[in-house]
């Protein structure tokens, strides 16, 4: 396996996860525009091949475009970013390494590039979470979903409140205490993140807390929904009752 060198003065998040998937299908879950959506973002591109590009999008701010640096099908893939933080060039990289046994896959994520310094600890952290779900929505898919394309809810409201006030909002009376989301749970970190499984497993749910870069003191409050085979019309339903409930929970907030 293809190691990864990493910055000394960086930290680095690692994740792993087995996947009941040869290498070439997860492979192709990383690489291929239309298996992107159906389990990460919500639209993406990608020019194949070491110096091609992949594009993510969630609709919002959170977009752009990243390089591909390591291109070995079924083994091996890098991508990398930059930006300038207060006149400080900043370079990340992902690498998602695969070594599959016997039909299956062992995928090891590795992000780098976070800048040794408290500033950065809220993305951090937060990125660290977010490949905790991801993963297990890449798992979902692979295994139970392989080849459906899937319904997505992605709603979020930028709330002036520390991360357990915004929490207490969301799980307290008028929240979620009175309607439960109805999930089986396998991420609860409050006042963080909450993540589980819905209906029967054919559906993820995840809630963040999640803090804003160049904001202190704000943070967006997010409702994700990822369901395969639900219909377009139940899964707007949800979206209104949501979007409802964060408007009445959070009347001061923002939705973006």
């Amino acid at each position: 396996m293809t190691e990864t060198k990493t910055d000394p003065t960086t930290r680095a998040i690692e994740a792993t996860i087995e996947l009941e998937a040869s290498p070439d299908t997860v492979w192709r879950a990383l690489t291929d525009a239309r298996e992107l959506e159906r389990w990460f973002p919500l639209e993406a591109r990608v020019e194949p091949g070491e110096g091609g590009s992949v594009f993510m999008s969630w609709k919002n701010e959170y977009e752009g475009e990243s390089r591909i640096t390591v291109w070995e099908p079924g083994r091996h893939l890098q991508i990398t970013w930059g930006f300038t933080d207060e006149e400080k060039e900043i370079t990340q990289l992902t690498d998602f390494h695969l070594e599959g046994a016997k039909g299956r896959t062992v995928l090891r994520v590795v992000t780098s590039g976070f800048p040794n310094d408290p500033a950065w600890d809220a993305w951090y952290e937060g990125t660290r979470q977010g490949w905790a779900y991801e993963l297990e929505s890449l798992k979902q898919y692979l295994e139970r979903f392989r080849g459906q394309d899937r319904e997505v809810v992605y709603l979020r409201r930028r709330v002036e409140l520390t991360g357990q006030e915004a929490w207490d909002r969301l799980f307290g009376p008028g929240g979620f205490a009175e309607r439960p989301l109805e999930s089986r749970p396998f991420i609860q970190s409050p006042p963080v993140q909450y993540a589980g499984y819905v209906d029967d497993r054919k559906a993820l749910v995840r809630v963040g807390m999640e803090p804003c870069m160049g904001k202190p003191g704000f943070r967006d409050v997010t409702l994700w929904l990822s369901a395969w085979g639900a219909t377009p019309a139940s899964v707007e339903s949800l979206r209104g009752e949501w979007s409802a409930l964060l408007e009445r929970l959070y009347p001061d907030g923002e939705t973006l």
